[in-house]
């Protein structure tokens, strides 16, 4: 990730600033004040629909400044980053307002927009997670995201595909396509065949059917070809969404901050090669239990499945081309 307040000087007073992009409809601006702090910028006319309060949000300070204050015509939302070494997550959350709000020149949707980003990160930011995933989890999220990409965004549209995903919404199943549901499981090839199931729900719906997607990864460096990793999936989908379907832009990031993952040039550690995947149709006979399945007074469960006594169910949906 490049620091874009790295190039600008830090000035003798005022603040010197740098536009975000020429292309954006927006007047966003990188900055930085007498104190060598770190600002985003968002210069507009008008006040309207601008609350009493702003969100507080841990780390960072939100002001607003009138034409008085300032001597200009405009009016200026600042956000001031209090601790430099928190710049890749203040880099986030000035990145995604730019993108959530890059199809929108008018005053009053773009501060809806913008305040609905900062209420959002205000909840994220509550959490205080700053670590990482684990890998564990960086894996399970990487095979949701192939999911997308590979075989949902082709059928679907990119759009519609995000509208699908609901692993990062604690769903029983990872994705709810039309009539059918999809669970989601990534293992490494160094591993044996076999998938851990954390519930009774997990691979049991409501809905008429049923299949169980499941991506084998081996483990590689950022350097090499055909890499897949988190910051390199989640900007493919970003970018595919700001041209294709920009009003579904903000679900993504929401559904991505919520699983915990933030952008931080650390997840490119966790670099892989896409190995190979199987699809299987869970239904009669599939090694699964569910709820009707237990005894009374079991209330929680998790097993794990042998994925060489799954090979008989291999099926996928006609919308889904497997290798």
């Amino acid at each position: 990730m490049n620091n874009p307040w790295k190039e600008i000087s830090i000035p003798a007073h005022d603040v010197f600033s740098r536009r975000v992009d020429h292309t954006h409809p927006l007047n966003l601006f990188w900055a930085r004040d007498p104190y060598g702090r770190f600002l985003f910028i968002y210069e507009f006319v008008s006040p309207d629909n601008l609350p009493d309060k702003f969100p507080l949000l841990n780390g960072i300070e939100v002001r607003l400044l009138t034409p008085e204050q300032h001597q200009s015509n405009n009016y200026m939302l600042l956000l001031i980053l209090k601790d430099k070494k928190d710049w890749q997550i203040f880099s986030s959350l000035c990145s995604d307002i730019i993108a959530s709000t890059r199809e929108f020149d008018k005053n009053n949707q773009a501060t809806r927009i913008i305040l609905r980003r900062l209420k959002r990160w205000q909840e994220f930011l509550q959490k205080s997670r700053s670590e990482l995933l684990s890998e564990k989890e960086i894996k399970g999220l990487i095979g949701e995201l192939l999911f997308i990409v590979k075989h949902l965004a082709p059928a679907f549209g990119m759009g519609q595909a995000i509208q699908f995903w609901q692993g990062a919404e604690d769903m029983p199943q990872d994705f709810n396509i039309e009539n059918c549901a999809v669970e989601v499981k990534c293992q490494l090839g160094t591993t044996a065949p076999s998938v851990h199931i954390s519930s009774a729900d997990q691979l049991c719906t409501q809905l008429s059917t049923m299949y169980l997607y499941v991506v084998t990864l081996g483990k590689t460096d950022a350097e090499a070809e055909n890499v897949v990793n988190l910051p390199t999936l989640i900007g493919q989908i970003r970018h595919e969404l700001e041209t294709a379907a920009p009003s579904a832009l903000e679900r993504f990031n929401n559904l991505i901050y919520q699983t915990g993952y933030m952008d931080l040039d650390e997840y490119y550690e966790y670099s892989y090669l896409f190995s190979t995947e199987q699809m299987f149709f869970v239904g009669q006979g599939f090694p699964r239990l569910c709820p009707s399945d237990l005894v009374h007074g079991i209330i929680r469960l998790s097993y794990d499945i042998n994925l060489l006594d799954c090979e008989p169910f291999i099926a996928t949906p006609d919308w889904i081309q497997i290798a």
